[in-house]
């Protein structure tokens, strides 16, 4: 009686170790959803930024990121294209209305554990039901506009 007892203990610690193990490794996925997603953010502002002849635009295609083609010399928004680290897949881009990629999000349906602590560029991710919802997007600045011409 006393071993069947000692066997029920030994599974619902094991239970409780892989529960703990899996929440532990979806936690160091999504903290690398948000590195990652912050680099492709941070990528596509560069990109914008960087325009030569002061006509700004979003990417055609993520792989501009890691060669621009507007420059002579190599240069470089982005070292590699991540896949999305909860998925294993490629991120689903987020399109401006402007053309262009303006950000990538997650294709996953999960729940994410983090709801609130973000930091100020990813304050829209409080309270969001899936991880699809986290959408890392580079929204350039609004044109000025002085005595009716663009600057």
């Amino acid at each position: 009686m006393w071993m069947l007892f000692l066997v029920f203990l030994l599974g619902l610690g094991l239970g409780k170790a892989v529960e703990i193990q899996s929440l532990v490794s979806q936690r160091a996925k999504e903290a690398d959803l948000l590195y990652i997603g912050t680099a492709y953010r941070d990528a596509i502002e560069s990109y914008y930024l960087s325009a030569l002849d002061g006509n700004r635009r979003y990417p055609a295609s993520l792989d501009v990121l890691l060669k621009d083609p507007r420059y002579p010399a190599t240069k470089r928004h982005l070292r590699k294209l991540y896949l999305d680290p909860i998925t294993r897949t490629p991120f689903a881009l987020v399109y401006s209305p402007e053309g262009g990629i303006s950000g990538v999000r997650s294709t996953s349906e999960k729940t994410p554990i983090k709801q609130a602590g973000f930091a100020s560029d990813d304050q829209g991710f409080q309270g969001a039901k899936k991880y699809q919802d986290w959408q890392f997007v580079y929204v350039g600045a609004a044109p000025v506009i002085v005595n009716g011409m663009r600057l």
